[in-house]
């Protein structure tokens, strides 16, 4: 069938002058463009120090129960997740699920194993965290692999980080909380050197790795075994380097897309915490929107009482957040923590808004962006039941509507491995997932 004059191509790019411009999405593509070929998208959302579950026959049970009352189809939110009620038929939640090599350990260690799964019971050897198995694949087709967030900067400590992403020696990926530096790097344009410049000194960089990766290959041969496993490990980082230095270069002379700095608060600040989520979640949302790229994390705080994001639940005049998982048996204790559970989802609800909101080929974004929000722990140090929504994907083959109950025979890897096949990529397992969650599919 002939293409009308008004439909073009979901690759049309603009060329002139040596610059090559990927067009944002346009409703001209849609006929043009088979629904395949339109970008699936993966978020992975933490948050620490579990949920208010007060026990059924305390006062607070009826309205500051995180998980909702009935079962199915017919649940009903408590006031916890109330906020994301507008969007019930764009989500699951999910009860019972936990890592069974995480029941063991301590439950502020859930973080370092939120998206990988690992053991780290009795010596920390983390793995790859599934945000960096689908970036491996998604990679190609964007300028970033994945945009790593935290409301602290870097990767904190073990047992202790501050971001959800491992590459594939376990080592931990830095996390960027920084509105205005997320922005930059996204959409900003590089100042002070021209693309000759730039492009020679990414050689240079190349050419020294390349230096260093063969020198380490004379080295490793006289080293004992575990010496042998370090510099691997050492050596899986730099050709990580290696393959950014390529990827750069490629993308050199593809501008990056336009988007207007007033469109997100790049002034938020921690002191403003409700201010300071949502412009996060403004930027994993423009990031997908300019298909910049197409798997996202982001670390609400870490655990235990460290890092900033501990005092968030003060702008509400309520205790620190690990306070507040201590004092739930006192007056009002589960409501209060209910209260900042209720407060977390408001600015998931903001970020479900902004995708539904964004059309794209007669559907939305939400459609084809999968959601993962959660915690590592039920209450306080209690590595089981995690707290579980997935949310849009619709497109991507996910179903949604229903709160679903687990055993713990069935591993919380069996959700990763679920949005992993929902993101076309054909693996059969991830970490100690047994199948994907048929409730979602």
């Amino acid at each position: 069938m002939a293409r009308k004059t008004w439909q073009i191509d979901r690759r049309t790019f603009l060329r002139g002058a040596g610059l090559s411009l990927a067009l944002p999405w346009l409703e001209g593509m849609s006929a043009a463009a088979a629904p395949a070929e339109l970008p699936r998208r993966a978020c992975f959302v933490f948050f620490p120090n579990g949920v208010s579950l007060p026990p059924e026959n305390h006062p607070a049970h009826q309205d500051w129960h995180w998980f909702p009352r009935g079962e199915g189809r017919d649940y009903t939110f408590t006031q916890s997740l109330q906020p994301l009620s507008p969007y019930r038929n764009e989500l699951s939640i999910l009860q019972g699920l936990s890592h069974p090599r995480g029941r063991s350990i301590v439950g502020h260690n859930t973080a370092d194993i939120f998206l990988t799964g690992a053991d780290i019971s009795k010596a920390y050897a983390n793995s790859i965290s599934i945000d960096q198995v689908l970036a491996r694949q998604t990679s190609v087709h964007t300028r970033f692999p994945s945009l790593v967030l935290s409301s602290d900067s870097g990767i904190g400590y073990t047992a202790r980080t501050a971001t959800l992403s491992f590459n594939k020696s376990g080592l931990p990926i830095p996390a960027e909380s920084q509105p205005r530096r997320v922005f930059e790097r996204l959409f900003g344009k590089t100042e002070g050197s021209t693309k000759a410049q730039q492009r020679t000194d990414l050689q240079n960089t190349g050419s020294m790795l390349d230096f260093l990766l063969e020198d380490s290959r004379q080295l490793s041969r006289r080293l004992g075994k575990l010496d042998q496993k370090k510099l691997d490990e050492y050596l899986a980082s730099v050709r990580e380097v290696e393959q950014q230095v390529d990827r750069t270069e490629a993308w050199l002379d593809v501008a990056k897309p336009h988007v207007d700095p007033t469109a997100v608060n790049l002034k938020a600040g921690t002191d403003d915490p409700a201010e300071f989520i949502r412009t996060m979640y403004d930027l994993m949302f423009l990031a997908f929107q300019t298909d910049s790229t197409r798997v996202a994390t982001y670390q609400i705080a870490r655990e235990d009482s460290q890092g900033v994001g501990d005092k968030f639940p003060q702008s509400i005049n309520l205790n620190s957040h690990h306070g507040l998982s201590h004092g739930a048996r006192k007056a009002d204790g589960y409501a209060d923590w209910g209260r900042y559970d209720q407060f977390l989802a408001q600015q998931l609800a903001h970020f479900l808004e902004r995708l539904q909101g964004c059309p794209e080929g007669g559907d939305t974004l939400l459609d084809r962006t999968m959601i993962l929000y959660g915690c590592g722990t039920s209450t306080t140090h209690q590595a089981r039941n995690y707290p579980i929504v997935v949310a849009g994907g619709r497109q991507c083959g996910l179903k949604h509507g229903a709160l679903h109950r687990f055993t713990e025979a069935t591993p919380f890897a069996n959700t990763h491995l679920t949005i992993a096949q929902a993101m076309g990529l054909g693996i059969e397992q991830f970490a100690d997932s047994t199948a994907p969650l048929s409730q979602l599919t």
